[in-house]
């Protein structure tokens, strides 16, 4: 047996359960990852163009919605830069949002699109709803600025930042269940 062999038989009984546990955990932690990111990715297979794009936009908004709805829920620690760049992602995406549904074929009907007909028949409305988010998203990254400045971090001010998330959240899933197909 070579002086390697030995050490590896000699340490690997030495580092106890807790230590392949945690191996184990490791491994299973890394395994999930990969098929969430090939999953993620198969998400929008198939999608092109503006559907493409308008997708990966939802998408964006949405993990910063998940990062900081876990962090009212108590799933994570509350991080102010995280809401700060949430506002920022939702505004950002929100001004895009009428660019994003462009009146064409593609737009309407390409493959993978989740785009009710209803956006173009109530384009006003559609629109409408966008700028509510727009403004929504403009007041979380308000009170979110102002409890920046602040030297503490009270009750008062962390459920200000926590009605502003959950209202530009609302105006989110209000655009949702009035102009986006239900997933079959």
């Amino acid at each position: 047996m070579n002086n390697l062999t030995s050490t590896f038989r000699l340490r690997w009984p030495e580092c106890g359960l807790s230590t392949l546990i945690r191996i184990a955990l490791c491994s299973m932690l890394c395994f999930i990852g990969v098929v969430l990111a090939v999953t993620s990715v198969k998400a929008h297979e198939g999608a092109s163009g503006i559907i493409k794009q308008r997708m990966e936009a939802m998408k964006s908004m949405g993990d910063y919605a998940k990062l900081v709805g876990d962090m009212f829920k108590g799933k994570a620690s509350f991080d102010l830069d995280t809401i700060r760049m949430a506002s920022e992602s939702f505004i950002r995406h929100g001004q895009t949002i009428p660019m994003q549904f462009p009146d064409t074929p593609e737009s309407r009907e390409g493959p993978m699109t989740e785009a009710s007909p209803a956006i173009w028949d109530d384009w006003q409305q559609f629109t409408a709803l966008a700028e509510q988010f727009i403004r929504d998203s403009r007041q979380l990254e308000a009170v979110a600025a102002m409890l920046q400045t602040s030297e503490t971090l009270d009750d008062t001010s962390t459920r200000n930042v926590r009605s502003a998330f959950f209202k530009a959240v609302k105006s989110c899933s209000n655009c949702h269940e009035n102009f986006r197909l239900e997933h079959e």
